[in-house]
């Protein structure tokens, strides 16, 4: 297998509030979860998919991908809380090897398929390439609370976001339990090392990442618009 998608859609950082997770909330009378699996279906960049779900949702999961016909499905892991958890599950049931790994948020619906393959093209040349969105605003820097230390050029901040693709051999390197200082919560980018580096591409506004119910409100108006 060439390039495996993995879409998270479990754990801490995938819940809307406290035991809700956002994957299975109905966005335009569709799961939401259902919208990253029709992408990376589409997508001829990705040859499997894997979906990491909580123990309760393995049902559930299984119901949303016969529904809505994702046949590049290869495995439904059960995952854990933490994203670090997860990943090394993941990675520990690959039904085969895979050279490039997609790392894709169930909570961040509306990734483009452009957007995908980019990702995934700059990540073969680069070792690591990210989803992201260049801040538009002036960036204030504030450590010790409420009072500004310095300006950031706007020009050179970005928001991460996803998906983030990896050559396999980097991806395993960050997530090797030996490796003890590493904190993955939802941005695995900051721990690339060279020789590789990280490629940022330009993934717009519109790959929000649904977090509570306003960004819930604010998708299902894109959506509902037809400006996704």
């Amino acid at each position: 297998m060439n390039t495996l998608g993995i879409i998270i859609a479990c754990g801490k950082e995938e819940e809307i509030s406290s035991g809700t997770e956002t994957a299975y909330l109905s966005l335009g009378n569709v799961p939401v979860l259902a919208h990253s699996l029709k992408t990376f279906q589409t997508s001829n960049a990705v040859d499997g998919i894997i979906v990491a779900v909580g123990k309760e949702r393995v049902d559930t999961a299984i119901q949303i991908v016969k529904r809505y016909g994702c046949s590049k499905l290869v495995g439904i892991v059960v995952g854990c809380s933490s994203r670090l958890s997860t990943l090394r599950t993941v990675l520990s049931k690959l039904p085969e090897p895979a050279s490039t790994l997609i790392i894709q948020e169930a909570s961040r619906p509306f990734v483009s398929v452009a957007v995908l393959e980019e990702t995934v093209k700059a990540a073969k040349r680069y070792g690591c390439s990210i989803a992201a969105r260049k801040i538009p605003d002036a960036v204030k820097v504030a450590p010790k609370g409420v009072k500004a230390a310095k300006t950031l050029d706007r020009n050179s901040v970005w928001i991460a976001q996803s998906p983030q693709v990896f050559k396999a051999e980097v991806l395993e390197k960050l997530v090797d339990t030996k490796n003890k200082g590493v904190k993955l919560i939802d941005d695995e980018s900051e721990w690339v090392r060279k020789p590789y580096e990280v490629h940022m591409v330009e993934a717009g506004e519109k790959n929000l990442k649904i977090r509570n119910k306003t960004d819930l409100a604010i998708a299902t108006a894109l959506l509902n618009a037809n400006l996704v």
